[in-house]
């Protein structure tokens, strides 16, 4: 990206340097953040310690489909004794960590930064988002390093095309699918970036070749993916490839609380999603969504209506669109507002009485993310159409996804997790190409 000189590996010696920086640098924090390794905010743990004692996805007796399974699979194969210690999480997440920045230092090399692969590395191993979600029992630390991962093997590809290599993109791609549903428009949109980086329209047999890797990584990502489709057939009767979770994301963002929350609040402040949470419990006594009222009568005569995981799934989507069609203005606004919650730069005030250390840190974050996003900036203006091409063509991809997924489902600062060690290598080109402005210019 830097130069037009061939790209070279590494030095053994430089990789394990690398390793070990961002190794002391995880495991400080780790150690320093070590209390929050013991919430379970999604219920991870819960369904990984079920599932290793009882043999059940689920967080109990009854099985679901409620959360991705990559991640707590891995956790439900390392438990000791039937539970998932925070030291199991916490080293866990150390390893993805480092071989995230790894892969990233790797990238660099690959994408001809030099010595500026360094700088790439160090900025993800300090990243405020990544060292935060590394203390976290969340997926956000194994989605990047799968994310990077997919980066690298599509580089890899790109560089010697061949039906191996876009095997490989595709394993990695369905374990990221498996993580995270976002990563499946990515996959798509990369298979369509397959064919058109390889394709010559004025030859038959170019357009053959380039469309038999996109086939293969795609073929191969279903796969993977296929245990979890056939585990949902069989357990519940429905194909599902994503989750249950998808509907009550979009509702989540679409509803009448959180409309007047963006008309009326200041800006700055965070929802409070408790009556969305109270009204959603009224969907037991409404056949329909446009029945659903948002005060539960001091009454209840009538029966519960039950409905299945799949279909509760199907009435939080319902609900959304039903919302989104009273007030599209506001869903427009909404989709503006998730975008710039997914970049925004610092993050949100969480309490009325914030310390002066959360302020500064808050203020920091910010000033961090600015720079990191400007230089970001000052690589895509460098690239111009060369940014359309491979290999940062993947990265932009992957950034084009989330966004548009986000824009309609939840979002929030660390959803933008996977994204960073992309923008962290677009900083570092952008680092460099201030850095050798001066020896660039001819006298």
């Amino acid at each position: 990206m830097s130069d037009d000189r061939p790209s070279v590996e590494p030095a053994r010696v430089a990789i394990v340097a690398v390793a070990l920086c961002a190794l002391l640098i995880r495991v400080a924090f780790a150690v320093a953040s070590a209390e929050s390794l013991n919430a379970d905010p999604d219920a991870y743990r819960q369904i990984a310690e079920n599932l290793r004692q009882y043999a059940v996805y689920g967080p109990g007796s009854a099985p679901t489909a409620f959360r991705p399974p990559l991640y707590p699979v891995l956790l439900a194969a390392l438990t000791i004794n039937g539970q998932v210690t925070p030291a199991i999480v916490g080293g866990l997440h150390v390893l993805f960590g480092v071989a995230t920045v790894v892969l990233t230092f790797l990238l660099g090399y690959h994408w001809r930064l030099g010595r500026w692969a360094c700088a790439a590395a160090a900025l993800v191993a300090i990243d405020p988002i990544l060292l935060n979600q590394s203390t976290q029992v969340m997926t956000e630390t194994l989605a990047t390093l799968l994310a990077t991962a997919a980066l690298y093997a599509l580089s890899l590809w790109d560089a010697k095309p061949s039906l191996r290599l876009a095997i490989v993109a595709g394993i990695v791609f369905g374990l990221a699918s498996l993580c995270r549903p976002t990563f499946l428009p990515w996959l798509g949109l990369s298979a369509v970036g397959m064919v058109w980086l390889r394709c010559d329209a004025w030859k038959l047999s170019s357009l053959r070749a380039s469309v038999m890797p996109a086939i293969a990584c795609i073929l191969s990502a279903a796969i993977v993916i296929s245990p979890w489709v056939l585990r949902n057939y069989f357990v519940f009767g429905v194909p599902k490839v994503t989750t249950t979770h998808g509907g009550y994301t979009v509702l989540l963002g679409n509803n009448p609380s959180f409309y007047r929350y963006l008309r009326e609040a200041p800006r700055g402040t965070t929802w409070d999603s408790s009556e969305l949470a109270s009204m959603w419990e009224l969907r037991h006594y409404s056949a329909s969504p446009n029945e659903l009222v948002w005060t539960l009568p001091h009454e209840v005569n009538t029966p519960p209506v039950q409905r299945s995981e799949f279909e509760d799934d199907e009435f939080a989507y319902s609900l959304a669109r039903r919302y989104i069609a009273d007030e599209p203005g506001m869903f427009v606004y909404s989709c503006i507002v998730r975008v710039d919650r997914l970049w925004q730069l610092v993050p949100y005030k969480t309490s009325r009485s914030e310390s002066t250390l959360r302020l500064l840190s808050r203020i920091l974050i910010g000033c961090w993310y600015s720079l990191v996003f400007l230089l970001a900036i000052v690589a895509l203006v460098h690239l111009r159409a060369a940014a359309f091409r491979s290999p940062v063509i993947w990265g932009l991809l992957l950034c084009v996804t989330f966004t548009t997924v986000h824009a309609l489902y939840w979002s929030n600062m660390r959803m933008r997790a996977p994204l960073m060690p992309f923008v962290c290598l677009l900083a570092a080109h952008g680092a460099a190409r201030i850095a050798n402005r001066p020896v660039d210019r001819k006298p």
